[in-house]
């Protein structure tokens, strides 16, 4: 069991006014240092942000040792989150497991206003190249007593899908679902879960109740991360602030795609609870 755990902020689409050395990028980057008594301190790495440059210097800015990275996880295959991949293993000069779906490194694209790649600037071969060892895996991964990826994310809800995404699969183009989308849950002795998505395009609620199913745990102690609102309408933000709060989190921390008209609903409805992220935050549980 996890005694603890900070979550660190390398890299959101705001940055801490308290720091001015802080960059802000459109993209998202947490560092989880999990400690517990069975392993000692497991530093996980989610997602890398647009480039590496920018999660590089947050880090150092921040005090936060990328050369002890043990694991990196990318939640979804979109050039925000894994942009930055292949910079930080060029600079980390070490072999490191790279945890991702097998869709990952599929085609990313967008229709609107026209056809064009959103997935980042390299090929899987680049990633071995530089020293990731590809973990490439559909179901949900144990990286620790205690801390897990969802894996691919059942889709339950009746308000929570993906859309407006292209790929190519076996020749043709199609819309892309995006189930390489998974989040990371941590089980915290004492309190509960804690769930760190990426962007949760398969729905942030979808995305605890998949937690909930992997680790067996049912208190959900915090929410954190990309929620996936930006742009959707009243009733799906209503219907994710109702579920949320009947999952009765302790925390709640919306960034980088929430969408500032969700943010604010959730800040209504959490109140202090909700603590929307930015770069530099820290989060101790």
């Amino acid at each position: 069991m996890v005694e603890r755990v900070a979550i660190k902020v390398l890299c959101e689409n705001t940055a801490s006014l308290e720091n001015a050395e802080l960059v802000a990028r459109h993209g998202l980057s947490t560092m989880l240092e999990v400690v517990s008594k069975d392993f000692g301190q497991l530093n996980v790495l989610l997602d890398t942000g647009p480039s590496a440059e920018a999660t590089i210097a947050n880090a150092q800015t921040m005090g936060v040792d990328l050369s002890k990275t043990n694991i990196i996880v990318i939640s979804h295959g979109h050039g925000d989150h894994a942009g930055g991949l292949v910079g930080i293993l060029t600079h980390l000069k070490k072999r490191i497991p790279v945890l991702a779906h097998p869709q990952t490194f599929s085609p990313k694209l967008r229709i609107k206003p026209f056809l064009r790649s959103i997935g980042p600037r390299y090929l899987r071969e680049d990633v071995e190249r530089s020293g990731g060892v590809i973990i490439a895996a559909r179901n949900p991964v144990p990286l620790a007593p205690g801390v897990f990826t969802t894996g691919e994310i059942e889709r339950v809800t009746p308000f929570e899908r993906p859309e407006g995404f292209r790929t190519v699969s076996e020749g043709s183009f199609r819309e892309d679902l995006l189930v390489d989308d998974q989040a990371l849950a941590v089980s915290i002795d004492g309190k509960g879960l804690a769930v760190i998505s990426g962007c949760a395009h398969s729905g942030i609620v979808n995305s605890v109740i998949q937690a909930k199913k992997v680790t067996g745990e049912n208190r959900v102690h915090a929410v954190i991360g990309g929620f996936h609102l930006e742009g959707a309408d009243e009733t799906r933000i209503e219907a994710t602030v109702r579920e949320l709060k009947n999952l009765e989190p302790s925390l709640v921390c919306p960034g980088h795609c929430t969408g500032f008209k969700a943010t604010r609903r959730l800040s209504e409805a959490f109140e202090d609870r909700c603590k929307p992220l930015r770069t530099g935050d820290t989060l101790q549980i």
